[in-house]
């Protein structure tokens, strides 16, 4: 699995949980900041003994940890270049602890928090880099300062390195557990959006895109589909048939608009398109082309041929003054209720 700096990229398909990450990391920022602030104050107090270099460069790493928990809660954007100073600055520090502060016998402690929060703020890439890092000085403390025995190398190495598997398995675990959550709802988004028949949008899916389209100001057209007589086509060749009627009706309606469009099925027999960036003279030359296509178009029954027709009302955004976006809606079925009224196989256009 890939990875940036600051969280993985599969956290990056889920905004909840890079939202609860960030927040997550500016916590840990500000509480590393506090600890760093809080040791150098200690260590001025004289509760310990820290050398002037070590002493300053955590002062400098707290504050640079500060600043960053600010500049990720106001620019959340800036997390993935901002968190590699923290890693790299938090290795440094630890590199000076453990080679400069030989009063404080604890201070191979600290790898334990510092590696856990480098897998938080750094995800998997920044966890491994710190332990490297920390196998890398507490090897040097062991050989060249003589700071512990191999046995005590071998027992913190072991237990860093363990611990790091265990967050890495967590955390893999928990995106694959995200990733089949995030595909069970793409999939009832999808069925709660989706005619099961044509595989068209559904009225929902409709609604919602009338109403993106009237709010934004674009420039569109509505127009209803009704196929004539088709309790007839069910009545004499049987459902079955009736549906591959409907299904032949909607690749017709989607080959006939551009990925912009939209068409779906609203009713038993009913369809409604929504053709964007056109206006309504341009909306009635396809919609009639779209009738002729249907009509010159039958269905295979067996050894017979269902020749099926269609009426259609048209009505456009700047025909007339609406209210809201149902009433474009309204016009558009009006004028279908004209059209069948008129004989049916015919288009009309709202007043």
């Amino acid at each position: 699995m890939s990875e940036k700096i600051g969280g993985s990229r599969a956290f990056g398909r889920f905004p909840e949980l890079e939202a609860f990450r960030s927040w997550l990391s500016h916590g840990m920022l500000l509480a590393t900041s506090v600890t760093c602030i809080v040791c150098a104050i200690a260590a001025v107090g004289g509760l310990w003994v820290l050398p002037d270099f070590h002493l300053w460069l955590t002062v400098t790493f707290g504050v640079l940890s500060f600043g960053l928990s600010q500049l990720i809660r106001r620019k959340p954007a800036t997390t993935q270049y901002a968190i590699p100073s923290f890693i790299v600055g938090l290795a440094v520090v630890l590199l000076s602890g453990d080679v400069l502060v030989v009063a404080d016998e604890m201070r191979f402690a600290w790898h334990f928090p510092a590696l856990g929060a480098a897998f938080v703020i750094g995800g998997i890439a920044g966890g491994l880099f710190i332990l490297a890092t920390a196998i890398l000085s507490l090897s040097v403390s062991t050989f060249a300062l003589s700071a512990m025995s191999v046995a005590g190398l071998l027992t913190y190495c072991t237990t860093l390195s363990l611990m790091s598997v265990l967050i890495v398995i967590i955390e893999l675990r928990f995106v694959w557990t995200l990733e089949k959550l995030q595909k069970s709802r793409l999939i009832l988004a999808d069925l709660a959006n989706t005619d099961p028949l044509t595989g068209l949008g559904n009225r929902l899916a409709f609604d919602r895109k009338l109403k993106a389209l009237f709010y934004s100001g674009a420039d569109f057209s509505v127009i209803l589909c009704d196929l004539d007589h088709f309790k007839g086509i069910n009545d004499t060749y049987g459902h079955a048939i009736g549906d591959d009627v409907l299904k032949a009706v909607a690749t017709i309606l989607t080959n006939s608009t551009r990925p912009q469009d939209m068409v779906a099925r609203i009713g038993g027999e009913e369809f409604c398109m929504l053709l964007t960036d056109v206006g309504l003279e341009g909306a009635l030359q396809r919609t009639e082309a779209i009738r002729k296509e249907i009509q010159k178009h039958p269905v295979k029954a067996g050894s017979e041929l269902v020749h099926c027709t269609a009426s259609f009302g048209v009505t456009h955004k700047g025909a007339a003054v609406r209210s809201d976006p149902s009433q474009l809606l309204v016009a558009a079925d009006r004028a279908l209720y004209a059209a069948k009224a008129d004989g049916r196989n015919r288009l009309r256009i709202a007043a």
